[in-house]
C-alpha cells in the first residue's frame, strides 16, 4: 500500500511500509542464522572436536580468543569501508566467506587448520552480521533508532530453541558432515537476504524513520539519487570526525565498558555448554539453557532499545552490567536444573540489552556519518577482553577442573564497569560555522 505526501512541487507517492523495516527484517534473518550455526552452535561442536583430537580446552579456546584479535584488526577497516561503499557488498562478501569457513572446518585435521578456519568464519560473520547490519539501521532510523536496533537484534531470540538443528545434525551425521551442510546452507540463506540492504535513505529520496520529505527533499522515487534533504544535512553536521571522537573521554569510557561486557560474553559463548556438561547436564539439557537465555534475552533486546529512546542510556547501561554480574554469581552456584531459569533471565537481559545499546550509544554520542569506523574502533579497543576471556575460562578449568573461579573473576569485571557507565557523558558537538 502507498500514501500520498503533498509538497511544493506536487504530490509524491510513498510506500506505506517504510523501507527501513525491510532492512531490519533482513538483518534479523541474518542474525538468526549466524547465531544458530556459529555464535551458539559452535559450542555443540566444542566437546566432539576435543574428544576427536585430544586437544586441551585452553588450546581450543585460544582460537576463539584469536578471532577477537582478528576482529580488532579487521573491524576498523571494515567500518571505514562501510562508510564509503555501504552495507550490501560487505554483507554479500561476508556471507560467502562464512559459508566457506564452515565448510573448511569439515576437513579439519590439525590445530593450526582449526585456528585458520575459525578466523575465516569469524571474518565472514563480522562482515555479514556485525557492523554492516547495524550501520544500515542507524542510517535509516533516528527518532526510532533504539527500537529499530532492539528489534533488529531480536532475530537471534529464536536461535536457542532452534539449536536443536545443530544438535540433531551432529548426532546424526557427525560433526564433519554437519559443518559441510551448514556451510552450504549459509550461502543459500544469507546471500539473498544481503540483497535487501541499502545505504543511507537520502540516496533514495527518503528521510530516517519514514518521515515525510521536507520541501528541500527531492521528488525522485526509490532507486534514484536526489539532493540531500534538510534533516539529513542536520544529521551529518552533528557528527564528529573519527579524530574528534578519539579525543573525547566518552569514546574511551564506552570502550572500557564494552570491553567488560565483551569479556563476560566471549568466554561464555565458548564454554557455557562445556561447563554445564561438567556439572552433570546432558548435551540436550545444556543446549536447552542456551534456548532459555536467548529467548529471555528478548527483554533486553526489545526493552533495552525501547527504554533508551526515553531514559538516559547511562542508567540502562549500568542496570545491564548489574544483571550480568548477578548472572555470573548464579551460574557459579548452579546445583539443580531449575536454577538455570533465573540465570538465563539475568544473563539474557544483560546480553540482549547490550546489542542495541552499543550501536545506539556510538551513533547518539558521535553521530552517524562515521558510525562504521567508530563502531569498528570500539571493537578494536575491546580486543584484550575478547582474547583473554575464552582462554581464561579454559585455563582455569585445565588447572582446577572447575569453571567457578573464572566466573567470579568475570563477576568482578562486570561490577567494576557499573560506575564507568554512570560517568559516560556524551561529548559536546563542535560548533558549526557557515
Amino acid at each position: 500500500m502507498q500514501t500520498e505526501v503533498q509538497g511544493d512541487q506536487g504530490r509524491r507517492i510513498l510506500p506505506r511500509v517504510f523501507y527501513g523495516w525491510y532492512i531490519v527484517s533482513a538483518g534479523m534473518g541474518i542474525h538468526l542464522w549466524i547465531s544458530i550455526v556459529w555464535i551458539y552452535g559452535m559450542q555443540v561442536f566444542f566437546t566432539p572436536i576435543v574428544d576427536t583430537f585430544g586437544w586441551s580446552r585452553a588450546a581450543v579456546s585460544g582460537a576463539f580468543g584469536l578471532q577477537r584479535l582478528e576482529g580488532s584488526v579487521v573491524a576498523p577497516v571494515e567500518g571505514f569501508l562501510i562508510d564509503r561503499i555501504g552495507p550490501r557488498k560487505m554483507i554479500m562478501a561476508g556471507s560467502f566467506i562464512t559459508g566457506l569457513g564452515l565448510i573448511s572446518l569439515s576437513f579439519l585435521s590439525t590445530i593450526w587448520m582449526f585456528y585458520l578456519s575459525v578466523l575465516l568464519v569469524s571474518l565472514g560473520v563480522s562482515a555479514a552480521s556485525g557492523t554492516p547490519r547495524n550501520w544500515a539501521i542507524v542510517q535509516w532510523f533516528r527518532r526510532l533508532r533504539g527500537r529499530a536496533l532492539g528489534i533488529g537484534a531480536s532475530g537471534a531470540v529464536a536461535s536457542g530453541p532452534m539449536l536443536f538443528i545443530v544438535v540433531w545434525l551432529v548426532e546424526t551425521l557427525g560433526w564433519r558432515a554437519s559443518f559441510l551442510v551448514l556451510g552450504i546452507a549459509t550461502w543459500f540463506i544469507l546471500i539473498p537476504l544481503g540483497l535487501v540492504f541499502r545505504s543511507r535513505p537520502r540516496e533514495y529520496g527518503l528521510l530516517p524513520d519514514g518521515d515525510p520529505p521536507d520541501e528541500a527533499a527531492s521528488e525522485t522515487a526509490l532507486g534514484s539519487v536526489p539532493s540531500r534533504g534538510r534533516l539529513a544535512e542536520v544529521q551529518e553536521s552533528e557528527s564528529l570526525t573519527v579524530i574528534q571522537a578519539l579525543k573525547t573521554p566518552a569514546f574511551w569510557t564506552l570502550s572500557m565498558i564494552f570491553g567488560a561486557q565483551t569479556m563476560g560474553v566471549s568466554g561464555l559463548m565458548v564454554h557455557l555448554i562445556p561447563y554445564l556438561q561438567t556439572i552433570g547436564f546432558s548435551t540436550a539439557e545444556a543446549a536447552s539453557v542456551l534456548a532459555f537465555f536467548t529467548v529471555l534475552s528478548v527483554f533486553g533486546r526489545l526493552g533495552g532499545g525501547w527504554i533508551m529512546d526515553y531514559v538516559d542510556p547511562r542508567f540502562v547501561l549500568a542496570g545491564l552490567l548489574g544483571c550480568l554480574a548477578a548472572g555470573f554469581i548464579l551460574l557459579a552456584n548452579i546445583t539443580a536444573y531449575w536454577q538455570v531459569v533465573p540465570f538465563a533471565l539475568l544473563y539474557g537481559t544483560a546480553f540482549g540489552g547490550m546489542l542495541p545499546a552499543r550501536s545506539l550509544l556510538v551513533s547518539n554520542y558521535f553521530g552517524t556519518q562515521n558510525f562504521g569506523a567508530l563502531q569498528g574502533l570500539t571493537r578494536s579497543v575491546t580486543v584484550v577482553a575478547g582474547v583473554v576471556s575464552p582462554v581464561l575460562l579454559g585455563l582455569v578449568f585445565d588447572l582446577t577442573e572447575s569453571y567457578v573461579l573464572a566466573f567470579y573473576i568475570l563477576t568482578v569485571v562486570a561490577a567494576a564497569a557499573i560506575p564507568l557507565a554512570l560517568m559516560a557523558r556524551p561529548p559536546k558537538m563542535p560548533v558549526q560555522t557557515t
